[in-house]
């Protein structure tokens, strides 16, 4: 991607954090966040990250979120080498969420959820195979399903993930290739059963291609616990296991009205959070 100049990314930057009207730990004295108020009807709108040793700014992801609480810039910002790695610009039309001249979401207008999404194998190129995934959801509006199938044959889905849940929770998940009935991929999950935090993070293990619209879509109900590990397992043709990630969290700090304000992740960085190990910082955009 071509780099920004830093005159450009500086007006860019500026133009970030002055648009929406967030709240977090950041803008706060105090440390601990329990002198903190979020407010009553609040998402989440930026993730930064930071070294844990040095508290050194990594970067950021930065959603903006207009009064229509519709997402109009996603933005991802190395704050070591001053440059923009990742930018989207979702334009709405109807029931449909272009994110990008090539793909896009559909809405369940009722729901408001994210139903389907239309996708490129390689979105650098406009001529690669499409295909689609379908969402599907449970009566307590939890994610309980992926399908994936080829835009040419949407009938014959070659992807399923399943998600489980258990108290509010998805504690497990597996990924499985439905021409060959392999295991691709699957999951396990821990919650603090102490942490219940307000519209925290979706735990989507799978989630390798999209992460940065993750978080700033809706995609049904969250968990009503914060994580404490999540241990991810990728398999080759015949359920070989080839390898895993974990990753643990702790140290939370919440807000007064039980916002995440900050957590910390060690071990492995997880494909389906926008942000690598380390210290993790939210800022908040509220109706």
């Amino acid at each position: 991607m071509k780099r920004l100049s830093p005159v450009f990314l500086s007006v860019v930057v500026l133009t970030l954090f002055s648009c929406a009207k967030e709240y977090s730990l950041e803008s706060s004295s105090d440390p601990t966040g329990n002198g903190i108020i979020i407010g009553t009807d609040c998402r989440i709108s930026k993730i930064a990250y930071h070294d844990t040793t040095t508290g050194l700014a990594l970067g950021s992801l930065i959603a903006n979120i207009n009064t229509s609480d519709n997402v109009t810039n996603i933005t991802k910002f190395d704050s070591l080498a001053f440059t923009i790695d990742f930018v989207s610009t979702p334009f709405y039309a109807s029931d449909t969420v272009f994110i990008n001249a090539d793909e896009y979401f559909l809405v369940d207008l009722a729901s408001r959820r994210i139903k389907q999404l239309h996708a490129l194998l390689d979105p650098t190129d406009p001529f690669s195979l499409q295909y689609e995934v379908f969402y599907f959801y449970d009566t307590n509006g939890f994610l309980n399903q992926k399908f994936f199938a080829f835009t040419s044959n949407p009938g014959i889905p070659f992807y399923l993930v399943n998600y489980t849940y258990s108290s509010g929770k998805m504690i497990s998940m597996t990924g499985t290739d439905l021409f060959t009935g392999d295991l691709v991929i699957d999951a396990q999950v821990d919650y603090y059963s102490n942490v219940i935090p307000k519209r925290f993070l979706y735990i989507f293990p799978d989630e390798e291609g999209y992460p940065y619209f993750s978080q700033f879509y809706n995609f049904g109900t969250k968990p009503t616990n914060g994580p404490k590990s999540i241990k991810v397992r990728n398999y080759d043709p015949g359920n070989v296991l080839r390898d895993s990630i974990v990753s643990v969290f702790g140290s939370y700090v919440m807000s007064r009205d039980n916002y995440v304000l900050s957590v910390i992740m060690t071990g492995d960085d997880q494909p389906s959070i926008p942000a690598p190990a380390g210290k993790l910082s939210f800022s908040y955009k509220c109706k």
